[in-house]
């Protein structure tokens, strides 16, 4: 059934919405507990620093891209225009659930080069700028839901 809305009413829409931005919220935190312990255990893939610095160029190039995918779900008014038609409430959860995800990868970015690397502050770094980019995530989709039906 193609045309069958996601969601029956809208209060049950940002109640699944909320909980999907706060366990990627939470996410960076467990992320950060589970290397700090692993640096305290003095397991980490450590790498030659010419490497790390190669991957760090890579992933910050990944990151902006995912930045600038992010800006344009969640600005793009004809992604997903058909379904609006019909099931507004499904299309403004999608768009900032795809938005939500991609700002996740920030977090795993960094975790990646923290273990190739055994420095916290690169989770620490990426971690933020998931944060800040969950929280536009969230600024956004506040005004899509000023926009839609109440039923």
């Amino acid at each position: 059934m193609p045309n069958k809305p996601m969601f029956p009413d809208k209060t049950r829409m940002v109640r699944n919405a909320n909980l999907l931005l706060l366990q990627l919220a939470i996410a960076p935190v467990i992320f950060l507990v589970v290397v700090v312990l692993l640096e305290l255990g003095g397991a980490s893939l450590a790498t030659d620093p010419g490497f790390v610095l190669q991957v760090l160029f890579v992933l910050i190039l990944l990151s902006l891209a995912v930045i600038g995918i992010t800006f344009f779900v969640q600005t793009s008014m004809s992604l997903m225009s058909g379904r609006a038609s019909y099931d507004p409430m499904g299309r403004a959860f999608q768009v900032m659930s795809l938005g939500a995800i991609l700002s996740e990868q920030h977090a795993v970015l960094g975790l990646i080069l923290t273990f190739l690397s055994g420095s916290i502050f690169y989770l620490v770094g990426f971690s933020l700028v998931a944060w800040a980019s969950l929280w536009w995530v969230r600024k956004r989709f506040k005004q899509n839901l000023a926009s839609l039906p109440d039923a």
